[in-house]
């Protein structure tokens, strides 16, 4: 509607394109099932182009990409080139007009595989596993304080991608955070990806706060639920929550894992190595009689 009013006072041609890098193949497919989202695709009159990535919902192989012009003359005529090809003329629409073609290959077998039908049968699943996720951790309670252990950050259970987003109760004022506890779940062999609330400034290199109301070095972490994430294995990833979060608690001088401590116990054997290899021959022969 913005876009309209500005089009119409100043009697601009501005449109819109859409990015719906994720949501182009979870969106479409959660309004069949009713769930009433609103329109952001080609109904709305000002967009004129929409991209998709195939290679995250779309179930493709990596690098699946597409862009959907509204009319060919919307199209730049630096993006599309005219090329004359094994004895004809071919339009060429790609950065450097020769790319592999296995993901559109692959993403063409998965959509008449599946159908309108079968994606919406996937998405379906998809926000339900999603869904059971966001229920269990926000009806954790962390014992000693009585506080909800979760904050949730995400959208919900409608209308939205099916990934869980939410970060540990900063209430509750634990000596671990989000990033912690990413790496104490990985050693259960499950990745939760966690994240500072800050960023890098590319002008300045320095870390900034990416909030008004949230400090730089506070932390979330986030769950994305593709459809190889089946509800048996949500419900042991939430059982491993469970034991990282109490194991987490009972450390209270701070967090260091297993990993870490191997990997510091083999760099000291290293070193003392290296430290037995740089000691003089004659010296070296000394104290292995003495050994003996």
């Amino acid at each position: 509607r913005e876009v309209e009013k500005v089009n119409a006072e100043k009697g601009w041609q501005l449109g819109i394109h859409v990015d719906a890098a994720s949501g182009g193949f979870i969106a479409p497919f959660q309004e069949m099932s009713g769930k009433g989202c609103p329109p952001f695709d080609f109904r709305l009159p000002n967009v004129i182009t929409m991209s998709a990535s195939g290679h995250k919902f779309g179930e493709s192989i990596c690098g699946t990409g597409w862009i959907v012009f509204r009319q060919r003359e919307d199209l730049a005529e630096h993006i599309a080139v005219t090329v004359t090809y094994l004895g004809g003329s071919s339009d060429s629409l790609t950065l450097n007009f020769s790319r592999p073609a296995s993901g559109p290959y692959v993403q063409f077998y998965k959509l008449l595989r599946l159908g309108k039908e079968g994606y919406k049968q996937k998405v379906e699943n998809q926000m339900s596993v999603a869904a059971y996720i966001r229920h269990f951790i926000s009806n954790l309670v962390h014992e000693p304080s009585g506080k909800k252990r979760f904050q949730l950050l995400d959208g919900g259970d409608t209308c939205c991608l099916p990934v869980v987003s939410a970060r540990l109760n900063p209430e509750i004022g634990l000596h671990y955070n989000d990033i912690d506890m990413q790496h104490a779940l990985s050693e259960s062999h499950w990745h939760v990806s966690g994240y500072r609330l800050g960023f890098e400034n590319p002008s300045t290199a320095e870390f900034e706060d990416l909030f008004t109301d949230v400090d730089q070095c506070e932390t979330m972490f986030r769950v994305v639920v593709k459809s190889n994430l089946t509800r048996s294995l949500a419900e042991d990833l939430t059982a491993k929550l469970v034991q990282v979060l109490d194991f987490l608690d009972e450390m209270d001088g701070g967090y260091e894992s297993v990993r870490s401590k191997f990997n510091g116990q083999k760099a000291a054997r290293e070193m003392e190595k290296i430290e037995t290899d740089n000691v003089p021959i004659a010296m070296k022969s000394s104290l292995t009689v003495g050994d003996k």
